[in-house]
């Protein structure tokens, strides 16, 4: 399973059922680094993915502005 979590209010924003590793989350892609700034397993080896919501995104949403 694959959680969706803000990493600056921890405001839980959804989940996946599947692997983390599934190609559709691109998960996988992400370097070693960023692997280990953004996502976070537990004990049963289900992932954490820290993002941030709406709410908490510094500048206001801009459809060229694709980062998290």
């Amino acid at each position: 399973m694959v959680r969706y979590v803000c990493r600056r209010c921890d405001r839980r924003m959804g989940e996946y059922q599947g692997d983390w590793r599934d190609p559709a989350l691109g998960l996988t892609r992400l370097n070693l680094t960023d692997q280990e700034e953004f996502l976070d397993w537990d004990d049963r080896g289900d992932a954490t993915v820290k993002i941030l919501c709406d709410h908490c995104l510094p500048v206001p949403w801009d459809e060229n502005l694709w980062y998290n």
